[in-house]
């Protein structure tokens, strides 16, 4: 007797497929950011600050092993500016490390005068205020997060799947950005 196996269909590509819900995927094996034109394991880091009152952010490299300095990049609008990192990773913290090393990169940008830091990677949705933290445009896109108050969150786990925060906290980092988030440009 012949069995006919049933046709399994494709929902979606992980990284589509994030938003509330987790995506099937490590996140070492799907978390990226271009170097050079090429796509590596790594994540994004990112801040949003009032324009002209961040001071010179240096990130503490020293728990990415073998991490490479990185250069920044500043998007810019009338009342607000993000500034963002992409951080190649080359040797990934354990799950014991990650949440410690996760905070310690955040509160160097919050430190540096920004009201919210989050963690994104290439491919995640992102958006300019005055979509920014808005879940109809940004839902999936941040993986941890620290405010200037202090509340942080990061469930990555290096070896787990991708999980992304959910839409009621983006609205809350929305909430907590005084403005600056749906701020036009």
């Amino acid at each position: 007797m012949r069995y006919r196996l049933p046709v399994l269909e494709t929902v979606g590509e992980p990284i589509e497929e994030v938003g509330d819900r987790v995506s099937p995927r490590h996140a070492r094996d799907s978390l990226v950011v271009v170097v050079d034109g090429d796509e590596v394991p790594g994540i994004s880091v990112y801040g949003l600050a009032r324009c002209g009152v961040r001071r010179t952010t240096v990130l503490p490299l020293d728990p990415w092993y073998g991490a490479i300095a990185v250069d920044e990049f500043t998007l810019r609008g009338d009342a607000w500016e993000i500034p963002s990192w992409d951080l190649p990773i080359v040797i990934w913290p354990t799950i014991d490390e990650f949440p410690a090393t996760i905070r310690t990169l955040l509160a160097a940008v919050i430190e540096s005068g920004c009201v919210v830091a989050w963690i994104g990677a290439e491919g995640l949705p992102f958006c300019d205020p005055p979509q920014l933290f808005d879940p109809t445009c940004m839902s999936g896109g941040v993986l941890a997060w620290m405010t200037d108050d202090g509340r942080f969150e990061c469930k990555l786990d290096p070896d787990a799947p991708v999980p992304a925060v959910p839409d009621q906290t983006l609205l809350m980092l929305r909430r907590h950005a005084g403005g600056l988030a749906d701020a036009g440009s």
